[in-house]
């Protein structure tokens, strides 16, 4: 089961995957697998629910703190 706190406080909502670590650890018959799960899932999204891009920031950055707050002020943190 996925943890849903992460360790900023914050409630996981998102599933990051690396792309380079995909191609690197990932057998082709999961990677197949993970193209057509994704293909299928984004078929059920609605349209202006799969034009949604996302900013990924890694927690152990120096600047983490900054977004953190940032989020906050804007309500954007849950």
């Amino acid at each position: 089961m996925v943890m849903n706190i992460l360790r900023c406080g914050a409630k996981k909502k998102f599933i990051v995957l690396n792309i380079e670590h995909l191609q690197d650890y990932a057998s082709s018959d999961n990677l197949e697998r993970l193209k057509e799960f994704l293909q299928d899932y984004s078929c059920e999204l609605p349209e202006e629910k799969r034009q949604n891009e996302y900013l990924v920031i890694n927690t152990d950055e120096p600047y983490a703190e900054e977004i953190i707050e940032i989020l906050k002020r804007n309500g954007h943190w849950s």
